[in-house]
């Protein structure tokens, strides 16, 4: 079987998807063996995208087994770091059961964002929308108007202290007259 190639994007993306995984196959003292060879086999099927830890401390045998596996198995060499490397194979008959299970884009709801930012968005929209229809022309900020007396633009309130002054400047007063 021939040894699977991939564009870059995808290999930097299923790079990133492997940094998580533990090893699944755990190759012992006597090397790359048929049994070693069907138990990688299984996991790609099973997972497509898998780990394999080598304890050869041999460089030269690690790179050697690595292009073995992906070549034999039909497998894709994702990336080979140390005494671990990556290795992945789209499992036909997965995707087509994923393809089964999907739902319809019209069942999917869609996310409304809650954050206060949203929220001062959509209230702006919905003000500038009735404005519209009033029919009043001018290019007036109706959430500019809203900022009450004695608060930050924010709407937070400031912390006033005695005869108005806000709190600090007193207690800076005192430590330089001292």
């Amino acid at each position: 079987m021939a040894q699977l190639k991939l564009p870059r994007d995808e290999r930097i993306t299923l790079r990133a998807a492997a940094h998580h995984l533990e090893p699944v196959v755990l190759l012992g003292a006597s090397g790359l063996t048929p049994e070693v060879k069907k138990e990688v086999d299984r996991a790609l099927k099973d997972h497509e995208l898998i780990k394999v830890r080598v304890p050869s401390d041999d460089r030269e045998e690690r790179v050697e087994i690595y292009e073995t596996l992906a070549e034999e198995l039909g497998a894709a060499k994702i990336q080979l770091i140390g005494k671990l490397f990556v290795l992945f194979r789209p499992n036909p008959e997965k995707d087509e059961k994923e393809e089964k299970v999907k739902p319809e884009p019209s069942a999917v709801k869609k996310v409304k964002k809650t954050g206060a930012k949203a929220r001062n968005q959509r209230k702006r929209l919905t003000e500038m929308i009735q404005a519209e229809k009033k029919g009043s022309k001018a290019k007036s900020l109706p959430w500019a108007k809203t900022v009450k007396k004695g608060k930050t633009p924010k709407g937070q309130v400031k912390a006033v202290g005695e005869k108005g002054t806000p709190l600090g400047t007193r207690l800076a007063r005192r430590s330089f007259s001292k």
